[in-house]
């Protein structure tokens, strides 16, 4: 992949969704979708609702069109969630677009789901895409997810009630510029 690309990342847990996934044990897998709309809520098999946070699914939705009109952008995961198979069946079925789930954005090649640093699954997404890390933007509801990851030069975006709008275009115009992060934060 050609560096000039840029990789959107997004943590999972109170960052792309509620609740998280451990929030779920004595429930959880499988889910089902409520509807297949955009930005739709699935249940556990306990009857927990799940639904996306803030504008995750217009966000993701915006990425997909970039993707397929041949914008060098990604999308990928970085996300610590104590249940790994059930984040997946999750993001395959969240719908951000008609027909278009949160996987078919992401991909399960750029899906790094597992406890651990933050930065080990930014080591293996670089490894991965070729992409600099001051090539990427990265979404999480912890500060100190958002510190650590920072100091690779990842743009870090804390999100506090999920990925909203605004943060999502911040963060395109930020990777729009090239600079490395931690050149701006002087």
């Amino acid at each position: 992949m050609h560096s000039s690309k840029s990789l959107v990342v997004f943590d999972l847990d109170a960052c792309c969704w509620s609740p998280e996934m451990y929030e779920l044990w004595g429930g959880g897998a499988p889910f089902k979708q409520l509807s297949c709309q955009q930005n739709n809520q699935l249940e556990d098999n306990r009857g927990t609702v799940v639904r996306m946070l803030g504008d995750v699914a217009s966000s993701l939705a915006d990425l997909h069109g970039r993707i397929h009109r041949g914008e060098p952008i990604l999308a990928a995961v970085a996300s610590r969630s104590d249940e790994p198979a059930w984040a997946r069946e999750c993001l395959r079925k969240f719908m951000v677009a008609e027909g278009v789930c949160m996987m078919d954005v992401i991909t399960e090649d750029r899906c790094e789901i597992y406890k651990g640093s933050k930065r080990t699954h930014f080591n293996a997404l670089q490894k991965k895409t070729l992409i600099p890390f001051t090539r990427m933007a990265f979404f999480d509801d912890d500060p100190s997810n958002i510190r650590d990851v920072a100091g690779l030069g990842v743009h870090c975006f804390l999100t506090p009630h999920g990925v909203t709008t605004e943060l999502y275009k911040a963060a395109l115009a930020q990777l729009a510029t090239g600079e490395d992060c931690r050149n701006l934060l002087k």
